[in-house]
């Protein structure tokens, strides 16, 4: 019974040795096919005429060329076959990566999507578009042949070490040295010529433009000896499994110098159009830099993971379907701050108002201080601070006071029903005077036909207990704190020319007339109504005014 059970175990172990090494050909499925293409061009098991079995409609020599240089293809692309992720369905349809379904199959449809199976009768066969491709792709990957080093090494190096040949692993180590040479050297060139340009074409004085330069180039030069790496690594033969694991830590390592180089050019960029904004007046364009730099910060990062999640095997359209469906959740949950984010990019695209302007929206009134991601900070007179939403702001009606060319100031000034019309046109001829010498009011040497009066001083009505004189006049100012002091100037000229000419401002009373008492008489103001001296009174206030206001 022993020495049967070791008969059988022997015959078993030969059975399954010599199934290893017999030539395995099965076309039935998109998996099988694959199968017997690379099983039969192991080195332990060589056998490319039945590898040239999965070429259709090329004679048996072409064929045999074509199966072993599209081995060759996916070992330069790092591709590396997992046979349980290939359908095992005779009848397999792809309705995805063709526009019309069909019997076929890509193996790599994002990075070779050049090759594919395809069902011609009952059997699976690399398609005729695939075959006709192959040369054109092998010698994109090697232009000098797959095999220009390893017919030049002799058998002594290609000993097994590790899981590599000698000649393969003194090729890695002078790849990498070879690499980190042209690296150092390729980044002072780089610098050298990034420094070239600055000096030659560059106006703009940039702080720390120089080490922005240095920095920038690099991770330039690292890119730079990375696609130097990739060009070499696919010469040593490798084998699929350690080359999908090089060429994959490379691609991940270039996208991340990628990202590294294009936040670095986000940062010039913010930087010269900080240079262009500091010229303007207009400080929204400040509250939008470090939006602007976060966001286009946020869309180099976001792409780059995209980048670095298909490297390591996602399918895209999941991914963006993933982050579409992501995202709506995400903006049905934050509706407000989705709108928030979006009235922002309003503001900014409109313009309604700028930092430091007066503003009113919904009653409320006040400096606008910051305009942030969400909400924008508004100061009142009395410095209350209010954050009023973005989305809200953008939406509402905004009274924008600090875009006015001119501030305008309406007032009444009430004289006493006794003063003598003369008088009355005097102090009107004076008032208009002094607004004609006011520094900030507007006047008739800057006055047009097409314009508005730049002042109204009227006698206008009979009020209750005042005859009533129209003072309307604009001040030439966007500012609240320089019109308040504007009024200041003009108000007291005007109350020193009404002094001066006795000219009284009535208030709110009632008068009793009785009949007069014997040798009384009534408690009215004499009012000078000589012409000579009133014109003499207005001239010594008006160049009493003039000389104040020559100080403002």
């Amino acid at each position: 019974m022993g020495k049967s059970t070791k008969y059988i175990s022997f015959f078993l172990v030969f059975w399954l040795w010599y199934f290893a090494q017999a030539q395995v050909v099965d076309l039935s499925t998109p998996r099988s096919t694959v199968f017997t293409h690379l099983h039969n061009l192991t080195p332990d098991n060589y056998h490319p005429e039945a590898a040239a079995k999965t070429i259709y409609g090329l004679p048996a020599d072409d064929a045999k060329n074509k199966a072993i240089r599209l081995k060759y293809i996916y070992e330069g692309k790092g591709l590396f076959i997992d046979y349980n992720d290939i359908p095992n369905n005779p009848d397999y349809t792809d309705s995805i990566n063709f526009p019309i379904p069909k019997h076929a199959y890509k193996p790599f449809p994002y990075r070779l999507p050049e090759v594919y199976l395809e069902k011609y009768g009952n059997n699976w066969y690399y398609s005729k578009s695939s075959v006709a491709k192959i040369d054109f792709l092998y010698h994109q990957i090697y232009p000098l042949g797959a095999e220009v080093i390893s017919q030049y090494v002799p058998d002594y190096l290609k000993e097994r070490f590790f899981g590599l040949e000698i000649w393969q692993w003194l090729g890695l180590i002078l790849a990498v040295l070879l690499t980190y040479f042209l690296h150092i050297l390729f980044k002072k060139i780089l610098f050298g010529i990034l420094h070239f340009i600055k000096q030659r074409f560059t106006k703009i004085p940039i702080e720390n433009l120089d080490e922005r330069l240095r920095q920038f180039s690099h991770p330039l030069s690292y890119i730079f000896g990375i696609y130097i790496l990739e060009l070499i690594i696919p010469y040593l033969l490798l084998g699929q499994k350690i080359s999908n694991w090089l060429i994959s830590a490379l691609s991940f390592a270039k996208i991340i110098f990628w990202i590294f180089v294009f936040l670095k050019l986000v940062d010039v960029i913010i930087a010269i159009y900080k240079h262009r904004v500091s010229k303007t007046d207009n400080l929204l364009d400040d509250q939008l830099l470090p939006i602007l730099k976060n966001s286009l910060k946020g869309i180099v990062i976001l792409i780059g993971l995209f980048k670095i999640l298909i490297i390591m095997g996602a399918d895209p359209k999941a991914i963006i379907a993933g982050a579409s469906i992501g995202g709506l959740a995400v903006g049905l949950a934050a509706q407000d701050t989705v709108k928030n984010l979006i009235g922002t990019l309003m503001i900014f695209i409109d313009k309604p108002f700028k930092i430091g302007d007066w503003i009113v929206v919904d009653g409320i009134e006040g400096s606008v201080e910051e305009v942030g991601f969400r909400s924008s900070i508004i100061r009142a007179a009395d410095t209350t601070i209010f954050k009023i939403p973005n989305s809200k702001l953008s939406e509402a009606a905004v009274n924008n006071m600090g875009k006015r060319v001119y501030r305008r100031f309406k007032t009444t000034l009430g004289i006493r029903y006794d003063t003598p019309p003369e008088l009355i046109e005097e102090f009107v001829e004076g008032v208009k005077k002094i607004i004609e010498l006011h520094p900030t009011t507007r006047n008739y040497s800057n006055y047009t036909p097409y314009n508005s009066v730049p002042y109204n001083v009227e006698f206008v009505d009979y009020g209750d207990s005042s005859l009533n004189i129209l003072l309307n006049v604009y001040f030439m100012t966007k500012d609240y704190a320089e019109e308040m002091h504007g009024r200041h100037i003009l108000l007291l000229g005007i109350l020193k020319l009404a002094n001066a000419m006795g000219v009284e401002f009535a208030f709110p009373s009632q008068t009793l007339f009785m009949e007069l008492f014997p040798e009384k008489q009534p408690a009215y103001p004499k009012y000078n109504t000589d012409k000579a001296s009133v014109e003499k009174i207005m001239a010594e206030v008006l160049a009493e005014f003039k000389q104040k206001i020559s100080k403002y």
